[in-house]
């Protein structure tokens, strides 16, 4: 069987689930946009804080005084150059830079830090007017100079709402792969011998991977739409948010079909998946970023590949960033997207062999 006959062999399917269909790839991306206007206040816990200095004539003393100052809320991290430090901020390495001058620890002038925020952080816009305070009084009781501490934003200022749209925007694919894909697969457990006699296993998978992944077309695009009819100053759609979604739809159906063929679409297959689900989204950083967490918590969350996805989309919505400046985090999602299809081929091997 072609994969043109397997793709209308799809469409069929859907037209008789339609209800299921309309209700996850509308409704629901529908009331989740929606659902953004709810939320009014959040309380971030902790943060990475880059110290940089403002030139090469900064002196270690004055870059340790500020370490020490900063030590006391939050973890610092020591920089070279600003535009480093900057790069970190757009990639949520970090989520303030404090730049150093010159003699701060000189008694004879008056010195002046920056703090440096992006406005699309929302998560940190009443705790980095807090950290401007609470540093302004940690310097000034730490020496003897006269030390004022201004707080800077780069990019313009979001609403809470506006940063959910993206999060939101991720856990409706996350949803409908641990969601719908293993339901479509257990439907469908009687007729795939069936199915195979025609055409080889793989090349069905092929096909239903193929054909759900262009469906998230869909919720992204209605996504897109919600955000226009609010009035959100959000990039609802560019080349970088399409492709970060889909390989990572990509990945995450992979796997959901793979936890299917394992437990021979039982019903403890479907369960696995809502369990993986619930991991994804208590763990993949989807609301808090990476660095508001204890350090253990941290490293889990940077080591899931949806908190990658997260950061991008969330740059591409409402930051005016290069896209390159992610291209490491792309290449985690294509290998985490390969090795998920590795490992789905594995399991339907498995699943032959079991026959």
């Amino acid at each position: 069987m072609s994969l043109r006959a397997l793709l209308r062999k799809e469409l069929r399917w859907s037209k008789h689930n339609v209800a299921a269909l309309v209700v996850l790839l509308l409704v629901l991306p529908a009331t989740a946009g929606y659902a953004s206007v709810t939320f009014q206040h959040v309380i971030p816990q902790e943060a990475p804080v880059a110290v940089v200095p403002e030139s090469e004539a900064t002196d270690d003393g004055s870059l340790e005084l500020v370490d020490a100052a900063t030590v006391t809320f939050a973890q610092p991290v020591r920089y070279d150059s600003e535009a480093a430090a900057m790069d970190a901020l757009h990639r949520e390495e970090v989520y303030a830079v404090v730049t150093v001058p010159p003699g701060v620890l000189n008694d004879s002038q008056e010195s002046q830090l920056n703090l440096t925020v992006e406005g699309s952080m929302v998560l940190f816009d009443q705790p980095s007017n807090a950290m401007v305070s609470v540093l302004n009084y940690r310097l000034q009781s730490g020496a003897s100079t006269s030390i004022t501490v201004e707080r800077h934003v780069i990019g313009q200022s979001r609403s809470l709402s506006e940063y959910l749209i993206p999060i939101l925007l991720v856990a409706t694919l996350t949803l409908f792969a641990f969601t719908y894909v293993p339901y479509n697969l257990a439907s469908e457990s009687r007729a795939i011998q069936r199915i195979r006699t025609d055409s080889s296993l793989e090349s069905l998978v092929a096909a239903k991977l193929l054909y759900f992944t262009l469906l998230m077309l869909v919720p992204i695009a209605m996504f897109g739409l919600v955000t226009w009819e609010l009035g959100y100053a959000v990039t609802p759609i560019s080349v970088g948010l399409v492709a970060a979604l889909l390989v990572s739809f990509l990945a995450m159906a992979a796997v959901a079909m793979a936890i299917m063929f394992l437990t021979r679409f039982r019903t403890v297959g479907r369960f696995l998946s809502v369990i993986v689900l619930f991991g994804l989204v208590a763990f993949g950083g989807l609301i808090y970023p990476a660095g508001f967490f204890s350090p253990i918590r941290k490293e889990i969350v940077r080591a899931v590949p949806l908190h990658y996805t997260t950061i991008i989309v969330r740059s591409e919505m409402l930051k005016d960033v290069p896209l390159g400046l992610y291209a490491d985090y792309f290449a985690i999602l294509g290998v985490t997207a390969l090795a998920s299809l590795v490992v789905l081929e594995a399991t339907i091997v498995l699943y032959r062999r079991g026959d």
